[in-house]
C-alpha cells in the first residue's frame, strides 16, 4: 500500500480480490474499492497524486488510474511478473521490478515514460527484479535482485546499471534516505 502525496488516502493492492482499494487516511474507512486486472501486487502514485500505477503480477501488465476518477485509464504492457513500482520524483518515469517466478526468474525493470505511458526502456538488473525505490534528486533507482541476493544501482540519465551490491539472502523491498 501507498499513501498518496497529499496523505489524505492509502490505495491497497488486493492481489486475490483484483482491485484496489482506496482508504481514507481520516477516518480509516475503505471509501472505495477499484477493478484493475489480475493479481495487483503493489501501487505507486505519480508524485502530483493525479494517477496511481498498479503492477498486474498474471497479466505482465501495469494499469493506471486516473485518482480523480477513481478508474483505470489505461494497461501498459511490462515484463514477466511485475511485482514493485516507483516514480522518479519529477514525475516522468516509473520504474517497473519484472520479477519473474520462482522457476523462471526475470532479472528486468520496464522504464514507463509518464506523459506518453508506454515502456521507453527496458534495464538488465539481477535475477528476480523485486523492489524499487528512487533517490531524492532521481538520479538513480535501486533494485532489489531476491534470486541474485544484490541492489542494483540505476543511472537514471543513461539507464544503466552503474553498481551491484551483494546483500543479505533473497532481498525484497527497499527504501532510500539521504544522508547529511
Amino acid at each position: 500500500m501507498r499513501l498518496s502525496p497529499d496523505g489524505r488516502e492509502l490505495y491497497v493492492a488486493n492481489v486475490t480480490d483484483n482491485s484496489v482499494s482506496v482508504i481514507d487516511a481520516e477516518n480509516l474507512k475503505e471509501s472505495a474499492r477499484i477493478p484493475v486486472g489480475k493479481a495487483p501486487v503493489q501501487v505507486a502514485f505519480t508524485p502530483n497524486g493525479a494517477q496511481v500505477y498498479v503492477s498486474l503480477r498474471d497479466e505482465n501488465s501495469v494499469a493506471v488510474i486516473d485518482t480523480g476518477t477513481r478508474e483505470v485509464t489505461g494497461k501498459i504492457q511490462v515484463g514477466r511478473n511485475p511485482i514493485q513500482l516507483f516514480s522518479t520524483p519529477d514525475g516522468r518515469k516509473m520504474y517497473v521490478a519484472n520479477q519473474g517466478s520462482d522457476s523462471d526468474p526475470d532479472n528486468t525493470v520496464s522504464v514507463i515514460d509518464i506523459g506518453t505511458q508506454r515502456v521507453v526502456d527496458t534495464v538488465t538488473t539481477g535475477m528476480g527484479a523485486h523492489g524499487v525505490v528512487a533517490s531524492d534528486d532521481g538520479k538513480w533507482v535501486f533494485i532489489t535482485n531476491n534470486k541474485a541476493d544484490t541492489v542494483s544501482a540505476i543511472d537514471t540519465a543513461t539507464q544503466a546499471v552503474v553498481g551491484t551490491y551483494k546483500v543479505g539472502s533473497a532481498p525484497n523491498g527497499i527504501t532510500y534516505r539521504a544522508l547529511p
